[in-house]
């Protein structure tokens, strides 16, 4: 049985913090999109990974940089700077274990801490938007 993830007041709210954090975002769309296809794959939420892997290509990504978004650490499709964001989202998405200091001090040096807090802030929306799709049923 899947339950209806867009009704109710809980999801406008979700909704609005989505739409807030993009605002003031200072990242490439396409970018943000990667770090948002990451994060729903180390959730599982197929529907939130096909959303943001389309989301990717029509923001400029190639199909390349989205088909090796779980590869970011080796890939030469992307640069030093986007594999710290990728460190950072991968942390806050795996909580359990915290946030390296190293992982926050090397995100802080390449993005200053209004990067690095926009960048959590991210991560915080599109992991809240990934558990209550697959807590929903949401295929």
């Amino acid at each position: 049985m899947t339950l209806d993830p867009f009704a109710g007041p809980g999801y406008q709210g979700l909704l609005a913090l989505h739409q807030a954090v993009d605002a003031d975002a200072e990242f490439p769309a396409g970018l943000l999109e990667l770090l948002r296809l990451r994060c729903s794959r180390l959730n599982g939420c197929s529907y939130c990974t096909r959303l943001h892997s389309g989301q990717a290509l029509a923001a400029g990504e190639s199909r390349e940089r989205v088909d090796h978004v779980d590869d970011w650490r080796t890939h030469p499709a992307f640069t030093p700077a986007e594999r710290t964001a990728f460190a950072l989202v991968d942390a806050v998405t795996l909580i359990r274990d915290g946030v390296p200091e190293d992982v926050r001090t090397a995100a802080i040096g390449a993005f200053g801490e209004p990067g690095v807090q926009q960048l959590i802030w991210l991560a915080v929306v599109v992991n809240s938007f990934n558990r209550m799709a697959v807590g929903m049923g949401v295929r």
